[in-house]
């Protein structure tokens, strides 16, 4: 047996140590600057596809403003302002709608999948240029009269179809008939990564802004930049049963042919040698068993095949494999 090694660093061999490590400068490099990952936020869309989506939206902007010429006889400016991802369960940190107005949109009525929202003070001064008045009242969250809600609802109605044109043909969507007011019924997830697109409007008269805010999930506006929805690309159940199957029925299994096991004592396993003989816990004509993860699945008997030892099975079983009994071992 070898001596332990002897730890011999002296306090002064490990100060020159140090010195020598630390007497080699490290070339300090200046770190590139780098936007901070917000994990909080989703990231459905990289850069390169919401600049993509901000083009498309362009082009909405030019479709939406005729429609607020038509309607105020005057020209308006509408332009894409923001383009924000978050999670379904945060909408409400981003856009205030218990008390705004919304119309949906979706492949067809029946199933909506996304909403144009206005706040309230936005459809009072609407409605109130519509009428020809020249200010609009303090009080947004009054109730509209019937008139009122006429003019809003044509316009919102006639901004949907203005969005809806601007998509085509890489998506297409159908917008409600009403114009609801409160909280939108539009079912997310929270954890449903959705898209507010925010256009300001804007008249040429005016020093005052509006805002149009559009709510979809990303995976909706996916086939506007080219990428690939997520919905499109998950397979069924069944489907996701065949794959596992084809996988499984593919998978090596081992099979171990078991004669037979005993218990011996530490000290008989010792005393083995050559030329012993270990009595085993079966009579010579019960069948050995086939064991699949530790578990007898199959009773064979041992044979030959080919020139090689083989198993005929003689039976399908179930459960564990009997405890062993212990056996001495016979000189």
């Amino acid at each position: 047996m070898t001596d332990a090694p002897v730890h011999n660093l002296s306090r002064a061999k490990i100060q020159r140590l140090l010195t020598a490590v630390g007497s080699v400068s490290a070339e300090t490099e200046a770190l590139p600057e780098v936007a901070e990952y917000n994990w909080r936020d989703p990231h459905y869309f990289n850069e390169d596809e919401r600049n993509r989506l901000a083009a498309v939206m362009s082009q909405g902007a030019a479709l939406l403003s005729e429609k607020f010429v038509h309607f105020y006889g005057t020209e308006s400016n509408v332009e894409p302002v923001a383009i924000t991802q978050s999670f379904a369960g945060d909408l409400a940190d981003h856009i205030e709608l218990s008390h705004s107005f919304w119309l949906p949109f979706g492949p067809d009525t029946r199933h909506p999948c996304g909403f144009l929202t206005v706040d309230a003070q936005t459809a009072l001064s609407w409605v109130t240029l519509l009428l020809g008045d020249s200010e609009a009242e303090n009080d947004p969250d009054r109730t509209l009269s019937a008139l009122e809600e006429s003019l809003l609802s044509d316009l919102v109605l006639a901004i949907a179809e203005a969005f809806i044109s601007a998509l085509r043909p890489h998506l297409e969507l159908t917008h409600g008939a009403n114009v609801a007011r409160g909280m939108p019924t539009v079912s997310f997830e929270s954890t449903d990564e959705v898209c507010i697109i925010v256009f300001e409007v804007k008249r040429a008269d005016a020093n005052e802004a509006s805002q149009i805010r559009f709510v979809f999930p990303c995976r909706v506006l996916a086939p506007l930049v080219g990428k690939r929805s997520e919905s499109a690309a998950q397979p069924t159940q069944e489907e996701i049963k065949r794959v596992m199957l084809e996988h499984l029925q593919e998978m090596p299994v081992t099979i171990t042919a078991k004669l037979s096991s005993t218990w011996l004592s530490f000290e008989e396993v010792l005393d083995l040698g050559q030329g012993d003989i270990v009595l085993l816990d079966k009579h010579i004509d019960e069948p050995l068993d086939l064991v699949i993860d530790d578990q007898p699945i199959f009773r064979a008997r041992p044979t030959q095949s080919g020139g090689r030892y083989a198993a005929l099975i003689a039976e399908c079983t179930a459960g564990t494999a009997p405890q062993p009994t212990r056996s001495p071992a016979a000189k």
